[in-house]
């Protein structure tokens, strides 16, 4: 027999433990593809607060819009209502870096499922003194209606900005220096904390009710869920100093 008769020879043998190996490694790589979109698909269901996954979701239309709850039925929280001084002191005290992180991925999270989880909503209540209002803008994470900045009455270390979506034009209201007031009817809830330069907490709240909204007597802004958020967008929004 000569060599090349051998190579065939040798070929033809082992060709059933080449093909098996072959099928084995095909059989291998789409076992882990299946694993990893399974596992990625996990992941995006469960961080939708995450700005690709909150963008494929809303491609796809597999988040629900968000909620506008009635008074009679709220999301139900365990601690209740609270002002501005008692949930720095009970529940956002000493949040820094990753922790306050996680906090604030959460409250996004759970605004924009709606509160599915019990017990997953801050309320904030008390009166405030305006310093600053402004209309949002396509660079906010919502971005229509307006935003207002005030500092707590009773409690100066800590600010409030508070959200109000509508998809109205919204009036230019010149409120500086008067008092507004979350009451417990308007169901505001904490979407975002943050710490500014001067240690003091701000609380970004939405008031979940939405509907009419009394800014002072004269000036009312008739609320609406988004319907989407510019997940680009970031909070605590800005104002122009």
């Amino acid at each position: 027999m000569n060599s090349s008769d051998k190579l065939r020879a040798y070929k033809n043998s082992n060709s059933p433990f080449v093909s098996l190996f072959w099928w084995t490694l095909i059989i291998l790589s789409l076992t882990a593809l299946a694993i990893l979109s399974w596992t990625s698909s996990i992941y995006i269901f469960s961080n939708p607060q995450e700005k690709t996954p909150y963008k494929i979701l809303t491609k796809l239309g597999r988040l629900e819009p968000i909620q506008k709850f009635s008074k009679s039925a709220p999301p139900q929280s365990k601690i209740g209502y609270r002002s501005a001084r008692e949930l720095l002191e009970s529940d956002f005290s000493n949040l820094t870096g990753i922790h306050l992180t996680y906090q604030n991925e959460q409250l996004l999270k759970n605004y924009i499922q709606n509160y599915k989880d019990e017990n997953s909503i801050y309320y904030i209540k008390g009166d405030f003194i305006v310093t600053d209002i402004r209309q949002l803008n396509d660079t906010d994470k919502i971005t229509k209606g307006l935003a207002i900045k005030a500092v707590s009455k009773n409690f100066n270390r800590t600010e409030i900005i508070i959200l109000l979506p509508s998809n109205d034009s919204t009036p230019k209201a010149k409120i500086i220096g008067q008092e507004i007031s979350l009451k417990s009817n308007h169901f505001s809830s904490i979407v975002h904390v943050s710490v500014d330069k001067k240690e003091k907490t701000i609380f970004t709240a939405i008031p979940i009710v939405y509907g009419p909204f009394k800014i002072k007597d004269s000036i009312v802004v008739n609320l609406a869920p988004p319907e989407v958020l510019n997940i680009e967008g970031y909070w605590p929004i800005e104002f122009k100093k």
